[in-house]
């Protein structure tokens, strides 16, 4: 995900059609990844998951820190 926004931001002329894309764009990865995608890995995967999302960050997973 942290590829996607950064391909959303990181553009040379920012207009305003693709400012509007941009926040709609990451307002969608938030909600999908923390209410839809997550919930799903809990149920299938379970404790283990649990444990991890405890140690690693959302969006950044390569920081290390939370």
């Amino acid at each position: 995900m942290l590829g996607f926004l950064i391909m959303l931001w990181a553009v040379p002329k920012m207009t305003l059609g693709h400012l509007f894309f941009s926040v709609g764009s990451t307002a969608y990865i938030f909600i999908a990844v923390k209410y839809l995608e997550e919930k799903d890995l809990q149920k299938l995967i379970g404790e283990k998951y649990t444990d991890y999302k405890k140690r690693v960050p959302m969006l950044i997973p390569f920081i290390g820190w939370k």
